[in-house]
């Protein structure tokens, strides 16, 4: 309702600062003194409010309407819109185009992805282009299930895979979608990093409900934070100390849950596709993660060399959004297939 009544604002101004401006004109030009100059200045400041109000209900107009499109961050009421468009949920509550049994079907196998944005497909308009829901495509065989959400950390899969078996789900295959960002729930950093983004300062009445107005500010926003510019920075110091070897002590728990239950655990690291190129700075963490995986004897796919010779802007949704776009779901989805087969086939 208040955004209808922001739209409706941003309609009627243009027609009534024009009648404004046309009825002083008149009144300026039969001046008998002739007040020149505070005619001039209040004219021009008129006609440059009449200007903006067009801009205004034109980028009201666009950006509720025809704009779809995301942000990394989800700061913008449009990033909203476009989950509501473009998100839609089965009926366990996971995103995806088919719905999940409990039980496998007889003389199939099964795969489940769990993971955060980057397997949910943020940004991903159709389902289908997302890398899971391709590799479904490309294993005719296999039942491949989506357990993902965005904004999910290792503590939230954990949570959700320490569930599954008491649900009466069976497991076959788990696959883990790992992104480095993966830690950050326990990370004091982020913590504080959230809650300066989403928290402070609260917007007014017309950025809250007015989509050119959010974008705007959401955009601004984004330009002077400086963990939004220097994306993830803070995370090379947490894989290294009692953070890291809290991280650690989550995966086994991951790992002894998924064998518990009678599944067997694979991994599968998305490297930080905005920072990729020669001077990729989190080369370190992704062989200090390899390690841990081999010393736990649990196969894991590094993406990086994947994606070793895309850049940023190559395989990143926008500048604004460095999620994995449809190409990147799409190298991601060739290389997890073919490295399933092998894991599968022994």
């Amino acid at each position: 309702m208040a955004e209808n009544f922001v739209l409706f604002i941003f309609l009627i101004l243009p027609p009534s600062l024009f009648v404004a401006t046309r009825n002083f004109i008149r009144k300026a030009k039969a001046d008998p003194d002739g007040r020149k100059m505070r005619s001039l200045i209040a004219g021009n400041a008129l006609v440059f409010s009449f200007l903006l109000s067009l801009g205004l209900f034109s980028g009201e107009v666009y950006f509720r309407f025809f704009y779809d499109s995301t942000d990394s961050f989800a700061l913008c009421k449009t990033t909203e819109r476009w989950f509501e468009r473009h998100f839609k949920s089965n009926l366990t509550g996971f995103r995806d185009s088919v719905n999940y049994l409990p039980t496998v079907e007889p003389g199939k196998r099964r795969v489940t992805f769990v993971g955060d944005s980057f397997t949910a497909g943020h940004g991903i308009k159709n389902v289908e282009d997302r890398f899971a829901n391709r590799v479904r495509a490309l294993q005719t065989d296999t039942e491949v299930h989506v357990l993902a959400q965005c904004g999910w950390d290792t503590g939230k899969e954990l949570e959700l895979i320490k569930f599954i078996p008491t649900s009466g789900y069976e497991e076959n295959i788990v696959v883990l979608a790992y992104c480095l960002n993966d830690i950050s729930d326990i990370t004091p950093q982020w913590n504080k990093i959230l809650n300066r983004i989403y928290k402070e300062p609260k917007p007014g009445f017309f950025i809250k409900n007015s989509y050119f107005l959010n974008t705007v500010n959401a955009r601004l926003q984004m330009a002077r934070e400086p963990e939004i510019v220097d994306y993830y920075s803070f995370i090379k110091k947490a894989y290294a100390g009692s953070i890291w070897e809290k991280q650690q002590a989550r995966l086994k728990e991951i790992h002894n849950a998924v064998a518990a239950a009678g599944g067997k655990l694979v991994v599968v690291t998305f490297p930080f596709l905005h920072a990729l190129g020669d001077d990729y700075s989190y080369r370190e963490i992704h062989k200090q993660l390899d390690d841990f995986w081999n010393d736990q004897n649990i196969p894991h796919l590094d993406l990086l060399e994947v994606f070793a010779d895309e850049s940023p802007s190559q395989v990143t949704l926008s500048s604004r959004d460095v999620h994995p776009n449809v190409k990147a779901h799409t190298m991601a989805a060739e290389a997890i297939s073919a490295f399933l087969d092998k894991r599968m086939n022994k």
